[in-house]
């Protein structure tokens, strides 16, 4: 497979990825009666679950050693920062602050991953990638700006306490999130270098599975002692499925096996697609048409992808030539 096709996959399976992970937005809405921080310990103890059982099968056809310490503490390492932390600290956030300045702070993950990649990699910053940056950056803007306006008062007294606490949570998910962006694909390509190789869907299961004791614990710490209504635990096992096995187990592979054909600068530019997602399933669910700065903010963004992608692409011909 030449590099140019290589490429074209890997942006498929990056925007399937962020179509499965735009429903992480979601579910705490449908779950409203339900502790933020237990909603964050249903989806990982459902991608655990799953997790085990594909590590499970796996093992059973000699496609994966589960007696590699190294692995298990990476695995363990990156799961709990980049995912059940990461889900947590932004559950405490919206809770904290509401949803409209959180949402402004994750929105930067495609900036903060693609350059946090590049300054790794000593790769030059060019006037082409600036401006898909700048396109990136005024898209989620202008996507969230009606939110922004209708989902807060205005700022007159200054941010309450809880706010505050609210803003240094979502930072602190950004951070969490961006690091483990990076480091996720470098650890993946090392994994594969390994005697034996390793796919994207194993590595994907050896963080689920290792997530799965600090999502009990985490679960244990949270649970309400009584659900308003009858079908309340149905509900929350459904969409914690859901969760777990699609936007944590599916996406995440995905993902996975788009890190092995895209470079880490350019995959972290492809999480637009996961607000694009968000903004989506969030209109179907509240039944109304998103507003035309939001449909405007999303055509920026997809510029955005699209000059990033030309970039890279214009980067690479000569080598493919």
């Amino acid at each position: 497979m030449n590099s140019a096709a290589r490429v074209r996959i890997g942006i498929l399976y990056a925007i399937l990825a962020c179509a499965g992970w735009g429903f992480a937005f979601v579910g705490p809405l449908i779950l409203s009666d339900w502790p933020g921080l237990a909603v964050a310990a249903g989806r990982y103890m459902a991608y655990g679950l799953g997790s085990i059982v594909t590590l499970w099968l796996l093992h059973r056809r000699g496609r994966v050693n589960l007696r590699d310490a190294a692995l298990w503490r990476e695995a363990a390492v990156l799961t709990l920062f980049g995912n059940l932390l990461y889900y947590a600290l932004l559950s405490v956030s919206v809770q904290k602050a509401g949803y409209v300045m959180p949402t402004l702070i994750i929105g930067l993950l495609p900036v903060t991953v693609s350059l946090a990649a590049r300054i790794r990699d000593r790769q030059p910053l060019t006037a082409r990638y600036l401006w898909a940056l700048l396109l990136i950056l005024g898209g989620l803007w202008l996507a969230q700006a009606p939110t922004a306006a209708k989902g807060s008062t205005a700022f007159v007294d200054g941010p309450t306490r809880d706010e505050l606490i609210g803003w240094a949570c979502a930072t602190g998910s950004l951070l969490l999130w961006t690091v483990y962006g990076v480091m996720n694909a470098e650890r993946l390509k090392l994994a594969v270098a390994r005697p034996g190789g390793m796919t994207g869907l194993q590595w994907t299961s050896l963080q689920g599975a290792a997530a799965l004791p600090f999502s009990l614990l985490l679960f244990a710490a949270t649970q309400p002692a009584t659900i308003p209504v009858a079908q309340g635990w149905w509900l929350f096992g459904g969409i914690s499925l859901f969760l777990g096995l699609v936007t944590s187990w599916a996406a995440n592979t995905l993902w996975n096996m788009s890190s092995h054909s895209l470079p880490s600068s350019l995959l972290g530019q492809m999480i637009v697609f996961e607000t694009i997602a968000g903004i989506a399933y969030g209109a179907v669910w509240s039944g109304a048409a998103p507003p035309l700065t939001v449909l405007i903010g999303t055509a920026i963004l997809i510029a955005g992808v699209i000059v990033a992608v030309s970039e890279r692409s214009r980067a690479a011909a000569p080598q493919a030539a």
